[in-house]
């Protein structure tokens, strides 16, 4: 019987765990001859095309430039930032 640690973990490193053991059963079914497998054929289907392919897309989920609100134009840079302090600084003091 295989434990987890008893020091909190986060939500998102529970999911990656419960991915990586979803992959490791679908390796031990997919060496089990056909009469001997404990999955029946459409569990399998789902979870190679279905559940394990979601929790992937949500796992590695990176929120585009809309998400974060920035509309079409990215956030400045600091480089950008401190560039356009400086410019204004040298008109302030003309």
């Amino acid at each position: 019987m295989q434990t987890y640690p008893e020091y909190p973990v986060s939500d998102h490193a529970n999911i990656q765990r419960i991915i990586k053991e979803l992959n490791e059963i679908l390796a031990r079914e997919s060496k089990r001859y056909e009469m001997d497998e404990h999955l029946t054929p459409s569990m399998r289907s789902l979870l190679e095309e279905e559940i394990i392919p979601a929790l992937e897309n949500e796992i590695n989920w990176e929120p585009s430039d809309a998400d974060l609100g920035y509309g079409s134009e990215p956030p400045m840079t600091a480089d950008e930032r401190h560039t356009a302090a400086w410019q204004e600084h040298q008109e302030a003091h003309r």
